[in-house]
């Protein structure tokens, strides 16, 4: 017998390949608890968070104890978006339905036209199911990342792609498409036999919807969380919406479980009884990223309009000045490797009131530069 660790079968070719990178799993430390955390785009709404501390509190305990059901969060999903619940699919995170797609849509060879930058898993779940990968382009331009519905559209001729990746908002570029762009770039797809996965992972900081384009296309898949808006992160919560039909071949590879109960119970409660709470939270996250990005301008400094949770600002000759002052203070994204957001820090949305001290520091620096 060969010695542990000598010898693993071979993997399929698309994981075998050594392109197919995944950051290391276990080299990532706890983020310190005394700064405040504006790198991930989570909601740090104070008072929606202590919503979320109390409604978790009253979960019942049989949803740790017991095999997951469901059901009624598919019911209470499909009242809530005014789609049957055969329109639904429940999975990890926005993620998960992005995966689903994937293994239902995708098989090797096939085109899928994927942005750039974007979401990472978009090309981990290309390159997993051995397809090749068509990128979009964001170009760089004074009044931040550009790429527009004719580019699109013409990549979707040329190509004709099996599955065309849209978030939208995206990330990290904050950009969309308006409702008749998408549109438009929808039925490009449908004419092409191209399947549209449109990522609304932000809505509602980004308030227009694809939604009602599922009535109208048989080929749009749009996919949410719990991650952002509602706050449960941690939870790992997504769905997916489109015709029953392509639900129903989205549901034929999801797990034998399509979520873990406490996650489920607790975006019931969440669904069923602070709605309105969540809408308050986003209204108070979009006034501080707009009045961070306000001040950030007001202080000279290069911004990015962004319709997600998050903004950009490039620091420029303060960089250096600006990042120290704000060590002990925030998490944030310091830079972007993307061409087209190349010299950009992002910071997720919070509340004016957290926000403060953040413009206080950056001020400082760059007023005493």
């Amino acid at each position: 017998m060969p010695e542990r660790g000598v010898f693993v079968p071979p993997a399929r070719k698309e994981i075998a390949d050594p392109g197919l990178q995944r950051p290391d799993w276990t080299a990532a430390g706890p983020r310190d608890p005394r700064l405040l955390w504006l790198d991930k785009n989570e909601n740090t709404d104070p008072v929606f968070q202590a919503i979320i501390r109390k409604a978790l509190t009253e979960i019942d305990p049989r949803s740790v104890t017991a095999y997951p059901d469901t059901a009624p969060l598919y019911r209470k999903l499909s009242e809530y978006l005014d789609v049957s619940p055969k329109s639904l699919i429940l999975a990890s995170g926005s993620d998960g339905v992005i995966g689903a797609v994937f293994r239902t849509f995708v098989a090797p060879g096939d085109a899928v036209l994927i942005t750039r930058p974007t979401y990472a898993m978009y090309p981990v779940y290309a390159g997993i199911q051995g397809a090749k990968i068509v990128h979009l382009e964001y170009r760089a331009d004074d009044a931040g990342p550009t790429l527009t519905p004719e580019t699109v559209i013409a990549a979707i001729r040329d190509y004709r792609p099996k599955l065309v990746c849209l978030p939208n908002p995206d990330s990290p570029t904050g950009t969309v498409f308006a409702p008749e762009e998408l549109k438009r770039v929808v039925r490009a797809a449908l004419e092409a036999g191209a399947m549209m996965l449109i990522d609304e992972a932000y809505h509602p900081f980004y308030a227009p919807t694809a939604l009602p384009l599922i009535a109208e296309f048989p080929n749009v898949v749009v996919a949410r969380t719990f991650s952002k808006a509602w706050g449960l992160t941690g939870a790992r919560l997504g769905y997916g919406v489109s015709t029953p039909e392509a639900a129903a071949l989205m549901q034929k590879v999801r797990p034998n479980y399509d979520g873990n109960m406490v996650a489920a119970a607790l975006a019931l409660r969440m669904l069923t009884d602070f709605e309105p709470e969540m809408k308050a939270s986003v209204e108070r996250l979009n006034r501080g990223r707009d009045g961070f990005t306000a001040a950030m301008k007001g202080l000279g400094l290069r911004t990015i309009p962004g319709h997600g949770n998050f903004s950009h600002v490039a620091f420029g000759s303060h960089a250096e000045r600006v990042h120290a002052a704000l060590a002990d203070l925030v998490l944030y994204r310091k830079d972007n490797d993307a061409p087209c957001l190349k010299g950009f820090s992002r910071f997720s949305a919070t509340t004016a009131e957290l926000f403060k001290p953040v413009v206080e520091r950056i001020r400082g620096a760059v007023q005493t530069s």
